[in-house]
């Protein structure tokens, strides 16, 4: 268990606690830490927040630590940590506050993040996901009010990019493979047979009955580009409806803020160096109270004959996207909407994608390119500080 969990630190993308140890509000020496096993007995009375009286019943296989608790002085809080290996990714969830928070709160916390994968994933087969694809061609399926209204945001992003953020990539990403075993380079003929298979347009929404239909035999849903963003989303509200007002939640890499860290006007979050190792950041974000989803060629990938071969797949041509993009950074309030973003972004390539987040008032966007060059949207002015000089800071994009 110990040594799953330290893998936790080499495998987030956007380094927290590099970011903090260089950050001015950060704390230091004065933390002292503990990690304790506690019940809801030992803290809810003293917390006097968690009212809840529900159970929640967490699969026997759940991946997950101990609470870790911070005495730290800087903040003036009790930062209570627990972590979990779900949905494919480490997780860590941060709580500050008085008193340590309760076991009950990460029990709720990691129970949602289950019940949204159960719901989402489209390799596990009693998902609301697998029967829709398994339906393909078929007949429609009923859905949940979640799954609904996540397909409706996947669809928004999908028309919003042209089909170039697709929903129905499946069919590809299952033939890639990549992030598993048998990742490899598929033959053309397949590539055309799965590319043929995407287009959102062939999704059949009945509004009356709640259903999904895919069109065509062979179609298949991929949720997986927006559902960390989601879950992120879920987590921050169950955290806020059980009274706590500072947090920090990070998905894998995906991170999300609540409020602001204490005693400080921000949190100090690090943008992953695409070139570098796991740990290695070219800058830091200063966030209030928002997300920031990155997506890069470093995250998923094989190198075959010494090419390096990305998840970032572009549904038009079938093959990962190669635009001289290295990473992309959507600060955004929603998570949700950083992860449709990033992958929408990504794959228009810097003139577009830079052209497109000017036209939005409630995104800012950075990007790195393979020649070591770091470009950002305006409101990132103020709000990114870069720490590797190796890179250009550039700023504005002008074409």
């Amino acid at each position: 268990m110990k040594g799953r969990l330290a893998i936790w630190m080499l495998c987030a993308v956007l380094m927290l606690s590099a970011c903090q140890n260089q950050s001015a509000d950060s704390s230091t020496d004065s933390e002292h830490t503990t990690t304790v096993d506690s019940t809801d007995a030992e803290t809810s009375e003293a917390i006097g927040v968690y009212t809840s009286d529900e159970q929640f019943e967490l699969p026997g296989d759940l991946i997950r630590s101990n609470a870790t608790v911070v005495d730290d002085s800087k903040t003036q809080s009790i930062i209570t940590s627990q972590e979990s290996y779900q949905i494919g990714t480490y997780i860590k969830i941060s709580v500050y506050a008085d008193m340590q928070a309760p076991d009950k709160l990460f029990d709720e916390i990691f129970y949602t993040i289950d019940f949204y994968e159960k719901m989402i994933a489209k390799n596990i087969t009693t998902s609301e996901v697998d029967a829709i694809n398994a339906a393909a061609g078929i007949e429609p399926v009923a859905v949940s009010d979640d799954l609904w209204m996540l397909i409706q945001q996947g669809l928004a992003y999908s028309a919003l990019s042209d089909g170039k953020f697709d929903i129905t990539i499946g069919p590809l990403v299952d033939l890639w493979g990549i992030g598993t075993d048998t990742a490899h380079i598929p033959d053309q003929t397949e590539i055309d047979a799965a590319v043929a298979l995407i287009n959102y347009h062939d999704i059949e929404l009945d509004e009356a009955n709640h259903s999904v239909y895919l069109k065509r035999e062979g179609m298949k849903l991929d949720l997986g580009a927006i559902a960390k963003g989601y879950i992120a989303d879920a987590i921050k509200q169950v955290i806020l409806n059980r009274g706590y007002e500072h947090a920090i939640i990070n998905l894998g890499g995906n991170v999300l803020t609540v409020g602001t860290k204490p005693n400080s006007d921000y949190w100090s979050v690090g943008v992953r160096d695409p070139n570098g190792g796991q740990s290695d950041i070219v800058g830091i974000l200063k966030l209030r109270d928002n997300a920031i989803v990155s997506s890069g060629i470093y995250e998923r990938f094989f190198i075959e004959d010494g090419v390096r071969y990305h998840h970032i797949l572009n549904p038009y041509t079938g093959y990962p996207e190669q635009n001289h993009l290295a990473s992309i950074s959507i600060v955004s309030e929603k998570s949700v909407d950083g992860d449709g973003l990033s992958t929408s972004l990504f794959v228009m390539g810097l003139d577009e994608a830079y052209a497109y987040a000017e036209t939005r008032d409630d995104i800012e966007v950075l990007f790195i390119t393979d020649e070591n060059k770091i470009y950002f949207t305006d409101g990132l002015a103020d709000v990114f500080v870069p720490t590797n000089t190796l890179y250009e800071v550039v700023g504005a994009y002008k074409q």
